[in-house]
């Protein structure tokens, strides 16, 4: 079907649903429209500002119904920075449609029903310690423009911690796009100032880490999610933790196990996982990418419990393979990205794992992302 005369013109839609790039979703003549920054439930007018391949992007020209829902954004930058695309929504119905987006993942991605959900919210703001920052122009630092390659100078950030708000506030000059880490959301580390070791302290340990390390941004919802994975890991035999980072959260549960098995593929990462774990004897950490240790000689044959925490791909279909063979008691699934989650638990699900308990993080309010832990066994 052609689309170019869907260009161009005003239509009047109703918002169905939230899909997972933030945009609403509504129908013109049949085609799928991606709207930002609607409401399900809200009548609009639109116009179409794009032609994709099976899909139109749409923009708001009027709100005719709107929804009571509807907030004010508090960030100058909303609606031209790339980073939130939901703070003209209040929380409580942000975690509403993410939980719905999440069961609609689950059954059309998964085709498995959605279990119960255990929602953890967080502060709707000021909780990220970790950010990306690109060079303005004219000076100063910012943020990607929605859609562009265009860098919008800032000044603060809604999001951000009090520290990283200062370094905004006080125009840091960087020459590329650099990650700064404020680990107690007060004093900032920048990732372009070469190896540095930060000792970080996490719920009794003392985490060794580099701001070039993957360290999750949301410092309150992290030691969250700790805390409700320590109550439901018992202990046993064998620990494997793959796509380790710097040995969380395995290093935390090291007392609780035989030997603990480590695999991290990011040699920054690696790095500082081996000093984390090698005061343990009953540790033992490899830098290898996970499909390659899950097919080499070193592979655990079994194990008690398995945590897996990839990256927004999912686990491939290697270590999905991988884990069904192992058939292990309690696996653990934290992902960042509940698409491919549904994909990979569906798999597990028909594979003989049953799903026990499912929890949803809340690390990124005022985005459409979330993090998810999923605990399954195999077998009755």
């Amino acid at each position: 079907m052609s689309t170019s005369g869907f260009l161009s013109k005003p239509y009047t839609v109703r918002l169905e649903k939230l899909i997972s790039n933030g945009c609403s979703l509504a129908h013109v003549d049949g085609m799928a429209v991606f709207v930002p920054y609607g409401i399900p439930g809200e009548e609009v007018q639109i116009e179409i500002t794009e032609s994709k391949k099976g899909y139109l992007m749409g923009r708001i020209m009027g709100i005719l119904d709107s929804s009571p829902d509807r907030v004010i954004p508090p960030c100058r930058l909303f609606g031209r920075c790339g980073g939130c695309t939901l703070q003209h929504i209040g929380y409580s119905k942000q975690l509403e449609l993410k939980q719905e987006m999440l069961a609609e993942a689950l059954a059309r991605t998964g085709h498995i029903e959605a279990p119960p959900v255990t929602v953890h919210p967080s502060e709707p703001y000021g909780y990220r310690v970790r950010v990306q920052l690109h060079p303005a122009k004219g000076g100063g630092a910012g943020f990607m423009a929605s859609g562009t390659s265009t860098v919008l100078s800032a000044s603060s950030c809604n999001t951000c911690c009090p520290g990283l708000n200062r370094l905004l506030a006080d125009g840091v000059e960087i020459k590329e796009r650099t990650t700064f880490f404020a680990p107690d959301g007060q004093q900032v580390f920048s990732a372009a100032a070469g190896n540095q070791t930060l000792d970080i302290a996490v719920k009794g340990k003392v985490l060794k880490a580099s701001p070039q390390c993957f360290f999750q941004s949301n410092r309150a919802m992290f030691e969250k999610m700790l805390s409700v994975l320590d109550g439901m890991v018992t202990g046993g035999g064998t620990y494997l933790d793959l796509y380790s980072g710097i040995g969380v959260p395995g290093i935390f549960f090291q007392d609780r196990f035989q030997q603990l098995i480590f695999v991290e593929e990011s040699p920054v990462s690696a790095r500082y996982g081996a000093l984390n774990t090698g005061a343990y004897p009953n540790c033992r950490f490899f830098n290898m990418r996970c499909e390659d240790w899950s097919a080499s000689k070193r592979r655990c044959r079994s194990a008690d419990t398995v945590f897996v925490d990839p990256p927004r791909t999912g686990l491939s279909s290697a270590v999905r393979q991988y884990l069904i063979k192992l058939k292990t008691k309690k696996l653990f699934y934290l992902s960042c990205s509940f698409v491919t989650l549904a994909r990979d638990l569906g798999e597990l699900v028909r594979s003989g794992y049953r799903i026990e308990s499912f929890d949803m993080f809340d690390f990124y309010p005022q985005t459409a992302d979330m993090e998810c832990l999923v605990g399954v066994s195999y077998g009755s």
